[in-house]
């Protein structure tokens, strides 16, 4: 009785270790995230507009994409991807600045060996932009030009670690948009955590 016991409990582990050790999967990828998006550089320093303004705010996303599996350790493959930054400033005469990103990515993601699907990832691309605002909100020293509507191809990119789960993958990352504006250095940055799928193939 104890063999069986034993037996039985050295065969779940291992069934459950095995839903964590999969590494690279080839397949459609779907998934989302949701985090803190928070305005950088030109758009936020020196500019007494912004005197007394918040920084930051929600900001998330939706994707669709392909992995390929190289091997168990490595993957490759493209995502594209609709994201929000809501009120990424907002001065404090209630001017708000958002924007809208829709990256397209090359990615890559590496499953760190017997670390029961632990896996880190990057992601570089191009992504098209439209930043909106509302009342009057103009970007640091852009001496009155209003940016509301503004659309705009930069570059992106995003990093992070994942924990795999059977088809689901866990993973917190940091994205960079940059979006500089009538020669200023700005974009954004997003803090976010999420969830991805993947339709094996």
């Amino acid at each position: 009785m104890r063999k069986i016991i034993a037996t039985s409990i050295i065969a779940t582990a291992l069934a459950s270790g095995s839903a964590f050790a999969a590494g690279a999967q080839t397949g459609v990828v779907l998934g989302g995230n949701i985090g803190y998006g928070y305005a950088t550089n030109g758009w936020t320093k020196d500019d007494a507009d912004l005197s007394g303004s918040k920084n930051g705010n929600l900001a998330g996303g939706l994707f669709i994409g392909y992995d390929f599996a190289l091997n168990k350790m490595l993957s490759v493959g493209v995502e594209l991807g609709g994201q929000y930054a809501y009120q990424l400033v907002k001065e404090s005469d209630g001017d708000k600045l958002n924007a809208w990103s829709v990256p397209l990515f090359a990615t890559a993601k590496f499953y760190i060996p017997h670390a029961m699907g632990l896996n880190i990832f990057g992601k570089f691309g191009y992504a098209y932009n439209r930043l909106t605002t509302s009342g009057n909100y103009v970007a640091t020293g852009l001496s009155g030009n209003d940016i509301d509507g503004k659309n705009l191809w930069r570059p992106v990119a995003a990093g992070g670690l994942g924990f795999q789960v059977q088809q689901f993958n866990i993973f917190a990352q940091y994205q960079y948009n940059w979006l500089p504006v009538y020669g200023k250095n700005g974009g954004y940055g997003t803090i976010s955590g999420g969830v991805s799928y993947t339709l094996p193939m």
